[in-house]
């Protein structure tokens, strides 16, 4: 996981004002140069991210790509097919 300092989390907000994730400054390797830390509305990992303005369009792609996710996998999206196979329903994402 990421060795972030105890930062405040910047939201990140749809075309619609909805939030759909947040950001977070953090200062990663052993030069501790700062990242933005991206995070999903379920609180998936979606990276880290040299410039604030990267982190914003992390999130915003993940929000475009769907909101199912696969239970076993959570960073990974839901394809129903797979999860008729194995029993699972999806995760939603969000309201």
């Amino acid at each position: 996981m990421f060795d972030c300092m105890p930062e405040p989390l910047h939201p990140v907000f749809d075309q619609f004002g909805r939030q759909i994730g947040t950001v977070q400054r953090c200062w990663l390797g052993r030069s501790k140069a700062e990242f933005w830390q991206a995070l999903s509305l379920d609180g998936c990992d979606l990276g880290s991210h040299p410039r604030r303005d990267d982190a914003h369009y992390a999130i915003q792609d993940d929000w475009d790509a769907g909101r199912p996710r696969d239970p076993r996998s959570p960073t990974q999206r839901f394809r129903a097919v797979s999860g008729y196979n194995r029993g699972d329903k999806p995760l939603y994402l969000g309201r």
